[in-house]
């Protein structure tokens, strides 16, 4: 109950900007309401003094006070619609955003742990869902509340004995609505679970389709996927079983009640203690009054329903941030010295991957970074990036713990290239653009000659206005890794990473960033984590990792003369052999 009102509250809090709109769709729900609650007696008055006293002239009267009642009634409805929709989408639209920038502030053990295609069922259907309640439910429910306690005030002016016969099943209603409604709600719970982890295996599909092709595992994959699907047929079933019982069992309540009426209040009409026009128009409140009750169910199955989808929203929300900036934190604009590694120890899920882990790189060196996978070498690159912060020691450039420094300031310091290349959607130009948006069109250019991609772009019909395709699927994945390092070299970072960044390229491809990054300017870092020696051996120098510590530190030539360890990694017994 608490939870649910934490909901509430914060719910409100989206709405609270917009509040003349809400309050000016409340007051019409009012009006609308009252316009309803009017009806009826005005067919009491029609039956009892115009059609039964024979009086003309006033059945015109009602009957123009019909249409002008019916007109008035409309333009509420109108209004209330409106402006309730207005305030409800905008209200969406910022929470919409804000879930979108929250993702961004997420640390990436989040990303590591949490399927891709539930967390984008969280930012869309939950959303939808939500948009539900604050477009309709709430005023729903509001008016629905008012006419119902209207009209059970009127039913006691007219006969409070009728009344209370009336109004006996009530509490068996009430019953009903909240016992199928927790229902309904945990149920909406687990599907919406079951529904997200339905688009996850659809992106896991689209992610690996090449893979699950070739090694002819697709029937393994629908095997899983129609398991999931199935499971959430029977959850939606049990969803609509219940939303579909809750409905025909108030009305049943309703018709009994009806039905009684009809017996005693005909009764009462032909003893005299009641007129035809007061029995038609308790009738008519009676079923006003369960209108809004049958609705009432349905209304609070969408209550039940959204809170479910609020409350994992702001369970998501309510994430602890990462790449957000702190008060007090240090801006760094450029590179005087160089990084140090102090010490630095890290663990990954209670498994150690670096210990006691130093290393100097000063400005103007090319460093390597070697060793069998799983040695923490990409570790390295994430604790730098801060993706991670260490257990243990601290990182440090130009003598500044790179904790005390804004994330934003930190990472203009850097350019990356991964093994895992992104290519995002877009032109080839957009894509290369995304290492500085305000670049023009000659440092896009010179960016692509550096990199060895302004070669092949300019062959293409439209150059680097071509279309890459979803994840660059039109180019070869040296094309996509040459795009990638013009990205980074129109950054112009003065430290440059490249992770991996040819593990999966031809010898042509690798030839090429080879050439790239010989050619880097000598007042930058470059680090090139590789498992390939020719990636490594001309730089100035290359860290060997082994078990979370360094294990080697000097040129290629250094390292095979003293380094059993080096030579072993790359299959070289002798100096001379490796020359």
């Amino acid at each position: 109950m608490k939870k649910q009102s934490s909901a509430f509250s914060r719910i409100w809090g989206y709405l609270r900007p917009y509040k003349v709109y809400v309050i000016g769709a409340f007051i019409m729900a009012l009006l609308g309401a009252g316009f309803n609650l009017v009806v009826p007696w005005l067919v009491k008055g029609a039956i009892d003094d115009a059609l039964i006293g024979r009086d003309n002239r006033l059945l015109l009267f009602i009957a123009l006070g019909a249409v002008i009642l019916f007109f008035f009634k409309g333009l509420a409805s109108y209004l209330q619609n409106l402006w309730v929709s207005f305030s409800g989408f905008r209200a969406t639209t910022r929470l919409r955003s804000e879930l979108y920038q929250h993702l961004y502030f997420l640390p990436a053990s989040f990303f590591r742990d949490n399927p891709a295609g539930e967390v984008v069922s969280r930012l869309t259907n939950d959303v939808a869902i939500l948009q539900n309640l604050f477009s309709n439910t709430f005023v729903n429910l509001f008016m629905d509340f008012f006419i119902f306690s209207g009209s059970i005030i009127l039913l006691f002016l007219i006969h409070w004995k009728l009344a209370l016969f009336s109004v006996a099943v009530l509490p068996l209603v009430g019953f009903s609505v909240e016992y199928l409604g927790k229902k309904v709600k945990g149920v909406s719970h687990l599907l919406q679970k079951r529904v997200a982890s339905l688009a996850s295996l659809v992106e896991r599909a689209m992610a690996g389709m090449k893979i699950f092709q070739s090694y002819m595992t697709g029937n393994y994959e629908i095997e899983k996927f129609e398991a999931e699907n199935e499971a959430s047929f029977d959850l939606a079933m049990e969803q609509v079983r219940a939303k579909a019982l809750l409905t025909p069992l108030v009305e049943l309540v309703s018709a009994c009640g009806v039905t009684a009426v009809l017996l005693y209040g005909g009764r009462e009409v032909i003893q005299g203690y009641l007129t035809t026009g007061e029995l038609i128009a308790f009738l008519g409140y009676l079923l006003t009054a369960s209108t809004p009750l049958s609705r009432f169910s349905s209304s609070f199955q969408v209550l039940q329903q959204s809170l479910a989808s609020a409350e994992r929203l702001f369970d998501f929300l309510d994430l602890p941030l990462w790449g957000k900036e702190m008060e007090g934190q240090k801006e760094i604009t450029s590179l005087q010295e160089g990084i140090k590694f102090k010490n630095v120890s890290f663990s990954y899920q209670e498994e150690k991957v670096l210990e006691n882990f130093n290393l100097e790189i000063k400005k103007g060196e090319k460093v390597g970074i070697v060793g069998r996978s799983g040695a923490g070498k990409s570790t390295l690159i994430n604790l730098l990036l801060r993706f991670y912060d260490p257990d243990e020691g601290s990182i440090e450039i130009d003598g500044v713990d790179i904790r005390e420094l804004t994330f934003s300031s930190l990472r203009s310091l850097m350019g990356v290239v991964l093994q895992d290349t992104l290519i995002l959607g877009g032109t080839i130009r957009e894509n290369i653009l995304y290492g500085n948006l305000d670049a023009t069109s000659e440092e896009v250019h010179l960016a692509s000659v550096r990199a060895h991609a302004h070669e092949f772009i300019v062959h293409l019909e439209k150059g680097y206005d071509t279309e890459v395709g979803e994840g660059g699927a039109r180019f070869s994945g040296g094309q996509k890794q040459r795009i990638a390092i013009a990205r980074a070299l129109l950054k112009d970072p003065p430290i440059l990473i490249f992770d991996e960044a040819t593990s999966n390229l031809d010898p042509e491809s690798e030839k090429y960033i080879l050439d790239t990054i010989a050619n880097i300017e000598e007042d930058k870092i470059v680090i090139v984590v590789a498992h390939s020696l020719s990636m490594v051996k001309d730089l100035d120098r290359i860290i060997v990792i082994e078990d979370g510590r360094v294990r080697g530190d000097g040129t290629h030539e250094e390292l095979l003369q003293s380094n059993l360890y080096y030579r072993r990694l790359f299959g070289v017994e002798t100096f001379d052999k490796a020359l």
